[in-house]
């Protein structure tokens, strides 16, 4: 990742959050946030859109925040747990900065994980386990979510995490999508549909 995104290895913006948009919660860097959809139109793909374009508008100059960590020139990791994510549905410029890693369960997904936060230069990295099956879920090791926290921590990663429902004990942010679309938002363009969320903050914890 050095030689593909050489500006995203030099210091990077200390400020604790990764997203400066209105539409979007802080997530804290160095900790791991949960997102859960309340039900299944939630549209969580608007949360990757909506962090797509924070990223775009950062490069164009219309953000006007100082409180972002996710600066223009670097890279976002996607870890795609089911190899859903469509690019094509995304302009290219949008995806320009978009690491995208393609799984097929769980086990590749954590690997992939792991290895992305041992790297330590990346300021976001999500993990989609929005379709990963709950059974499978649940036989992932709590002392996982656990290694994953501390790693974030070292690494001062914002690290996102797309659950069907909460499962992560340590998440220091653990937020539920309330958004609710009817069909006839399929012909509207996905910038005009704005996520909605509720969310409680869990004190971080020193283990």
């Amino acid at each position: 990742m050095r030689e593909q995104f050489p500006i995203a290895h030099e210091t990077r913006n200390p400020s604790g959050s990764s997203s400066s948009s209105a539409n979007l919660p802080p997530f804290p860097s160095g900790a791991l946030s949960e997102l859960t959809p309340a039900h299944p139109s939630s549209g969580l793909s608007l949360i990757l859109a909506e962090i797509l374009r924070v990223d775009l508008d950062h490069t164009h100059g219309e953000s006007n925040s100082s409180d972002s960590s996710i600066l223009s020139d670097e890279p976002i990791a996607l870890i795609d747990g089911r190899n859903s994510f469509d690019p094509g549905s995304y302009d290219a410029e949008s995806c320009s900065r978009l690491l995208w890693i393609r799984c097929h369960d769980s086990k590749e997904s954590l690997r992939c994980c792991d290895l992305l936060l041992h790297d330590e230069n990346l300021s976001l990295l999500v993990l989609d386990l929005l379709l990963t099956p709950p059974r499978e879920l649940h036989l992932i090791p709590s002392s996982s979510w656990y290694r994953f926290r501390n790693l974030a921590k070292r690494s001062n990663t914002a690290v996102l995490i797309f659950t069907p429902q909460h499962l992560i004990p340590c998440a220091a942010l653990q937020l539920s999508l309330d958004s609710s679309f009817p069909l006839s938002a399929l012909k509207q363009d996905r910038h005009e549909l704005k996520p909605t969320y509720s969310h409680r903050k869990i004190a971080l914890h020193n283990s």
